[in-house]
C-alpha cells in the first residue's frame, strides 16, 4: 500500500512538472513573437519613412510642373464671354435641349510677355454646391500664343441632354491658359445657374401621332351621331299608303297615227272574214277532167 501511494505522488508530481514546463514554453515562444513583430515593425518604418520621403518629393515635382489651379484670372488678360446661339426668350438663362449651343471667348493679353491659350472646358455643376460635378463636355486644346497688345477669339459649343429638361444647373466654363514664366492660370469666363428647357418648336412623333389619334376619334364620333339622326328623323312607313300602281306605259291615240303609208290592201286582207292561212289538204290542186 506504501508502494502504491507513492507511485502515484511521484506520477503527479511528473504531471505538475509537465505542465509547468509546457506553459513556460508558451509564454517564452509568445515573448519571442512579440520581440519579432516588434523588431519586423521597425524594419518595416523605415521603407515606410522612405516612401513618405518619396511621395513628397513627387509631390513638389508635379507642384513646380504641373498647372496651378488656384491661381484663377491673370491681371495682364481681359477675357470676353458671348453665346451666340439665341435663347427661347430674351434676357433669360435658358437653354433649348438636344440643341446645338455656341458661344465666344474673347481673350486680349494686356501684359508685355505671351500667353499660351491651353484650352476649354465646359461642365454641368450642382447648383447647391458648384464644386460636385453633373456633367462634363469634351475639352477642347488650343495651344495658341498671343502675343502682347494682340487679341484673339476662341469658340466652343455642346449640346445639353434632354434628361435635364426642366432642371436647374450650374454652367461652368473655364478658360486655361499659360504665360512665358510658365505659371498657369484657370479662368472661370462663365459660372452662373441656368435652366434647360424642352424645345416646343421642333416637330414631336408623340404630338404628332397624339393629332392623328384624335383626328380619328373625331371623324368617329361624326359618323356615328350621323348614324344615329338618321334613323331618328326617319318617318314610320304603313304597307298600305305606301302601296302605289305602276305607271303603265300607254299608246298614242289612233286619231294621230298616220296610216297613208300603208297599202290599202293590208287593210283589206284584214277585212275580210277569211284569213289567208289555209292547211297543207286545201292548198292541193283541183284535179280537172
Amino acid at each position: 500500500m506504501l508502494f502504491g501511494c507513492a507511485t502515484k505522488k511521484w506520477v503527479w508530481v511528473l504531471l505538475s512538472a509537465l505542465l509547468i514546463l509546457s506553459l513556460n514554453s508558451r509564454l517564452a515562444t509568445a515573448d519571442e513573437d512579440v520581440a519579432d513583430g516588434e523588431v519586423t515593425d521597425e524594419g518595416d518604418g523605415e521603407p515606410a519613412e522612405d516612401e513618405m520621403m518619396q511621395k513628397q518629393n513627387i509631390a513638389k515635382e508635379t507642384t513646380e510642373t504641373t498647372p496651378d489651379a488656384e491661381n484663377g484670372a491673370s491681371s495682364d488678360v481681359q477675357v470676353n464671354f458671348l453665346f451666340t446661339s439665341k435663347s427661347p426668350e430674351p434676357n433669360t438663362k435658358e437653354l433649348v435641349a438636344s440643341q446645338l449651343h455656341k458661344f465666344l471667348i474673347g481673350f486680349s493679353n494686356r501684359g508685355e510677355k505671351d500667353f499660351v491659350v491651353k484650352a476649354i472646358d465646359t461642365s454641368f455643376r450642382y447648383p447647391m454646391d458648384f464644386s460636385y460635378h453633373i456633367q462634363n463636355f469634351s475639352s477642347v486644346r488650343y495651344e495658341r500664343v498671343v502675343q502682347p497688345k494682340q487679341e484673339a477669339t476662341f469658340d466652343y459649343a455642346f449640346i445639353p441632354s434632354d434628361q435635364f429638361i426642366g432642371r436647374p444647373l450650374g454652367l461652368v466654363v473655364n478658360l486655361h491658359y499659360m504665360d512665358a514664366d510658365g505659371a498657369y492660370y484657370t479662368h472661370a469666363v462663365y459660372n452662373e445657374t441656368i435652366n434647360v428647357v424642352e424645345d416646343e418648336t421642333a416637330f414631336s412623333t408623340e404630338t404628332g401621332f397624339l393629332y392623328v389619334v384624335l383626328a380619328a376619334l373625331g371623324v368617329l364620333v361624326l359618323f356615328l351621331g350621323q348614324h344615329y339622326l338618321s334613323k331618328l328623323t326617319r318617318k314610320p312607313v304603313n304597307s298600305s299608303s305606301s302601296y302605289q300602281p305602276t305607271a303603265q306605259e300607254v299608246g298614242t291615240n289612233k286619231n294621230e297615227v298616220d296610216y297613208e303609208w300603208i297599202p290599202r290592201t293590208n287593210f283589206m286582207e284584214k277585212k275580210s272574214p277569211k284569213s289567208g292561212h289555209q292547211s297543207p289538204r286545201s292548198r292541193r290542186p283541183v284535179k280537172t277532167n
